[in-house]
């Protein structure tokens, strides 16, 4: 068996694993949503079990390269998968700034068919930012859970935009190390593992050094709630994990890592970076709790260096680490929206985490798994109601 098909069997296989797990939890929904469900479950799974593994994105280059036009299809296959979901439902997707997701799932593709670029380019993370952010603020008139109208079990919407930024950057852009897909290999597992393990020992010694007041863990733990957990931790680990290991170190921290590697002075960018979010850190933590506002600084001054010493005595290829600690920073400060300055901090810290050990494995599914791992804890010790 070629190493394509055999690609399509493994996807094949997980899918239909978790498609046993998805019959088990929603067995008390209608039967007719169920069928409908079913059937879109079947094929965002598959894809995302399969899409980015490298003999399936080989066999789709070639394709392209054959005729360019077809790049087109698979965005336009995903559209019409959210478009049609939402007309099953009874609801208008076109209704709206929704209207203009039909061009967001065509722009990065275009735009790499128009300029072909070898090497990383600042370009590669404009595209990016022009399809995340407009993304995240576009409003759909409905939601778009399978199944809907429950609690669901992952989101058509936010799993189209996974792929299609997959798809756009793997097979399009052809950009190296992205990593969407998934392996099992106990050197990675052991990687992630150690990862958050490090990261529940730094909650601890932070928690204590500083006396953050962090609640005992499995205080409310119930064996009966652990099917709804099951489907919490996978609804997590699609929806909101792979998602954002994607977009952060798939893509940002892995374009940024080989934009550096190709200057000719890394100092600069490190510089720059460490001087920017260091200021924004102690700003974002005296706008929210004066008291603490140090806090989230203090961690990016470890970050940055951490990073500068790993660079310079050239622990990895350069840049890697600079990007590192630029990526963790920034994911770290998009969380102030938890209300917690705390949280800001240790979020960065959850960034390194997460980076790492894309780093070591080259793998956003298992940087996922990490970020899935530091959820739980964060709701076992109640770090998001830490002010």
């Amino acid at each position: 068996m070629n190493s394509y098909l055999k690609s399509i069997q493994q996807g094949g296989i997980m899918t239909a694993l978790l498609y046993a797990f998805f019959l088990y939890l929603n067995k008390d929904v209608p039967n007719q949503e169920l069928v409908i469900s079913s059937g879109y479950f079947l094929i965002l799974y598959a894809l995302i079990f399969t899409l980015g593994r490298p003999a399936v994105v080989e066999k789709l280059q070639d394709l392209i390269h054959i005729k360019k036009e077809r790049a087109l299809l698979v965005p336009l296959f995903l559209f019409s998968l959210l478009s049609s979901h939402y007309l099953f439902h009874g609801i208008n997707p076109f209704i709206g700034s929704s209207g203009l997701y039909f061009f967001l799932c065509l722009f990065p593709t275009l735009a790499f068919l128009a300029f072909p670029q070898q090497e990383a380019s600042w370009s590669d993370l404009i595209i990016l930012l022009l399809v995340l952010i407009p993304s995240t603020i576009i409003h759909f008139p409905g939601n778009s859970d399978i199944p809907y109208a429950t609690d669901g079990f992952s989101s058509v919407q936010k799993i189209v935009l996974i792929l299609g930024a997959a798809y756009a950057y793997t097979v399009v852009r052809k950009l190296p190390d992205v990593g969407f897909y998934p392996t099992w290999k106990w050197s990675h597992l052991s990687v992630a593992l150690g990862s958050w393990i490090s990261f529940l020992g730094f909650v601890y010694v932070a928690g204590i050094v500083w006396n953050f007041n962090i609640s005992q863990p499995f205080a409310g733990f119930a064996w009966i709630l652990i099917p709804a957990a099951i489907r919490e931790l996978i609804r997590v680990y699609i929806g909101t994990a792979l998602f954002e290991e994607l977009f952060f170190r798939g893509l940002i921290q892995n374009i940024l890592a080989k934009k550096i590697a190709v200057m000719a002075n890394w100092k600069t960018i490190w510089t720059w970076g460490a001087l920017i979010f260091t200021i924004l850190s102690f700003y974002t933590g005296y706008a929210m709790y004066k008291d603490l506002f140090w806090f989230p600084g203090l961690i990016s001054i470890v970050l940055f260096a951490g990073a500068y010493f790993l660079e310079k005595n050239q622990v990895s290829k350069t840049g890697t680490y600079t990007s590192l600690a630029i990526t963790s920073m920034f994911f770290g400060l998009v969380h102030f929206h938890a209300g917690s300055v705390i949280f800001v901090g240790l979020a960065s810290v959850a960034g390194w985490a997460y980076g790492y050990t894309y780093i070591k494995t080259k793998n956003v599914f298992y940087a996922a798994l990490v970020h899935c791992l530091v959820n739980c804890s964060e709701f076992l010790f109640s770090l998001h109601t830490i002010k």
